[in-house]
């Protein structure tokens, strides 16, 4: 794929901060000295690390160049490298471990889960949200519009691009690993002006691979309103207009003794 772009990912920047900003309510370590944040993406959820730990250490990494240059850009004088987050530096161990909304993109959680918790410093935690909106209306729909008779040549093998596990699955890797685990759900009700919205949430995100494997930008557009014409019935207006987009995220936090 090519690579992300910042400013569409960031028209939705406080519906996308919020998961962020919760994970890090429920960390309960004081004064931790060194933080990872993984797939840091434009660096809006490493500012909730540095606003809840001022002192600490913290290093963002993405494997977006476009997501590190906006985060340079934004934030000069914090640390961000371009690196993928399956890659595990030998040696480097952190007391948090933190990653909101990027795991999904990385496969193989068998070998994934157990890698990052090794990066865990004794008495620190791995902190980690993924979304978990693979039963949502709008999943599902892009997944039919995607394989039908006219999108799907383009878009074979896309819907394999996105790595979905349920609670139970994070839960059995993780109580292999410690007995320290928070594992919870949270639904998230976005009030959207009209469906359009919902397409535009998901370019920068879930769509992406099924836009960039179609021809052109006509058939792109094509493409969008097919997804936004099948939405019109699964998300009804509410009584000032709006729209609900109903987005259930995943949360778990590990820690090591």
């Amino acid at each position: 794929m090519s690579d992300w772009n910042p400013q569409q990912y960031l028209k939705f920047e406080k519906e996308r901060t919020q998961p962020s900003i919760d994970l890090v309510a429920k960390i309960s370590i004081e004064g931790p000295r060194t933080i990872i944040d993984i797939g840091c993406g434009p660096g809006n959820s490493t500012q909730i690390l540095h606003q809840r730990w001022p002192l600490a250490d913290i290093i963002g990494i993405d494997n977006s160049r476009t997501m590190i240059e906006k985060a340079r850009a934004d934030y000069p004088h914090q640390q961000w490298e371009i690196r993928d987050a399956a890659c595990v530096v030998p040696g480097q161990t952190y007391d948090i471990v933190f990653s909101s909304a990027t795991l999904q993109w990385v496969p193989d959680h068998d070998v994934l889960i157990p890698r990052l918790y090794e990066m865990v410093n004794d008495k620190g935690v791995l902190a980690v949200q993924i979304p978990a909106n693979i039963e949502s209306p709008f999943f599902k729909i892009m997944l039919k519009v995607g394989g039908n008779a006219r999108w799907g040549a383009y878009t074979k093998g896309c819907e394999k691009l996105l790595t979905y596990h349920p609670a139970e699955y994070y839960y059995n890797k993780l109580s292999s690993l410690t007995q320290d685990i928070d594992l919870w759900k949270t639904s998230y009700f976005h009030a959207m002006r009209s469906h359009k919205d919902l397409t535009a949430w998901h370019k920068s995100t879930g769509m992406r691979p099924f836009l960039e494997k179609l021809p052109d930008d006509k058939a792109r557009e094509e493409f969008e309103n097919e997804i936004v014409d099948e939405c019109r019935a699964a998300y009804p207006v509410q009584s000032d207009g709006n729209i609900l987009y109903i987005f259930e995220r995943l949360f778990f936090i590990a820690g090591k003794k």
